[in-house]
């Protein structure tokens, strides 16, 4: 799955819908501001009217009106200018008068690329009234809003798509965690399938070559099985994950000896043989009777990955079990390297891996499924002067 590609996508379209819904009361403010904007200038041209009717109508010829304005004759087509503003102008006077029933109105015409509005107003059976106010300002002002609009709109898109991409990246953090480690269990299971694999495949070749002696055959065999055993190990992790991530493993408490179980679990340890191996010790130490409600088999099979994850890289691992505060306790101690400061804070996450002696990294996950679906809690430290300590702490029996 191309991740980037997708947070694209979900960006621009995160950002055309958000961008689409904040637009439409854009253009509403915006029909709104320019309805306004046009009304006022209306309003300024009602005023002018306003001040040649009472001028005209109090003296007959108004000395001190300073807009443009005219008095027509419609009856006889006579024209007569009221004031010198703008005298080259020539809008269509007569034609507007005619075309005026009883009510003002308002009139646009151009000229040599300049705009005006007129406003024509009946002041009697025959006679009109005209005042006529440019436009220019009027449209300036218009541009402006639509200039403004169009920026506002622009940067209301680019604030969703940056929020889409935000909003994305955010959605698909834990995709594309999952796919990363899915990415690096891969790599690492498929490391490890190979190796049992490869240790199978030679020493069966080997023992098929030629006729060979019965301790030879015995000594191939037992190579296979115990790479064959590894290869199960690390399927049979990955099924117990599955149920776990499925619900399928539900857990049947009962009353438990933790302190019993944890010295079977030592006791039955199998720890690593053979030429060149280091022996390791594996100890349960005495301790009193902690009782906890939990299932037996998953908590033996957590405590039993903890004592397995520890044999491989110590020369002996301890075990201990006590009462804290109502909890029932394990801790299982070793003195090996201890886990990588890097990798500690999430040891329990899946498909992590404590150092390279590690298998494909869902042991130690599979622990933390196992104590959790039994109330319980998990947690890993270094041990100071060396070596690592997983402490496994379960509910006490109500009973």
């Amino acid at each position: 799955m191309n991740t980037r590609r997708l947070r694209l996508r979900l960006a621009v379209l995160f950002g055309l819908v958000a961008a689409a819904l904040a637009i439409g009361p854009l253009l509403l403010w915006h029909s709104g501001r320019a309805e306004a904007i046009r009304d006022d200038f209306d309003d300024g041209l009602t005023e002018q009217m306003d001040i040649l009717q009472r001028e005209f109508l109090a003296e007959g010829e108004p000395d001190d009106i300073w807009f443009p304005a005219w008095f027509v004759q419609r009856a006889d087509e006579w024209i007569d200018p009221i004031t010198d503003e703008f005298g080259d102008l020539q809008p269509p006077l007569l034609l507007w008068a005619q075309e005026t029933d009883d009510w003002p109105s308002f009139r646009n015409y151009s000229q040599d690329e300049a705009s005006f509005r007129g406003y024509v107003s009946p002041i009697g059976e025959e006679q009109v009234l005209i005042t006529l106010g440019s436009t220019g300002g009027l449209d300036q002002e218009l541009s402006d809003l639509n200039r403004r609009t169009v920026l506002w709109a622009i940067g209301l898109g680019l604030v969703a798509i940056g929020l889409g991409w935000a909003s994305a990246s955010l959605a698909l953090a834990p995709t594309r965690r999952m796919l990363s480690d899915q990415q690096g269990f891969l790599a690492d299971a498929a490391h490890e399938m190979r190796t049992p694999l490869a240790v199978i495949t030679a020493s069966s070749s080997q023992a098929l070559a030629r006729p060979r002696s019965r301790e030879e055959y015995v000594r191939s065999l037992s190579e296979i099985r115990s790479a064959a055993e590894r290869a199960s190990t690390g399927v049979n992790e990955l099924l117990d994950l599955v149920r776990f991530d499925t619900g399928q493993a539900i857990p049947r408490l009962a009353p438990l000896r933790l302190d019993l179980l944890a010295e079977e679990v030592a006791a039955s340890t199998v720890v690593p043989a053979g030429e060149g191996v280091e022996p390791v010790e594996v100890v349960a130490r005495p301790g009193e009777p902690v009782v906890v409600d939990a299932d037996m088999a998953l908590v033996r099979q957590a405590i039993d990955n903890v004592v397995r994850n520890a044999v491989r890289r110590s020369t002996r691992v301890e075990l201990t079990s006590r009462l804290d505060d109502r909890m029932g306790v394990v801790m299982v101690t070793d003195d090996g390297p201890g886990f990588s400061p890097e990798v500690l804070p999430k040891v329990f996450d899946r498909y992590q891996r404590g150092d390279q002696r590690g298998e494909v990294g869902v042991g130690l996950a599979i622990v933390k499924a196992i104590v959790e679906a039994n109330g319980g809690t998990v947690a890993a430290a270094n041990v100071e002067g060396g070596g690592a300590q997983v402490t496994i702490r379960l509910p006490l029996t109500a009973r």
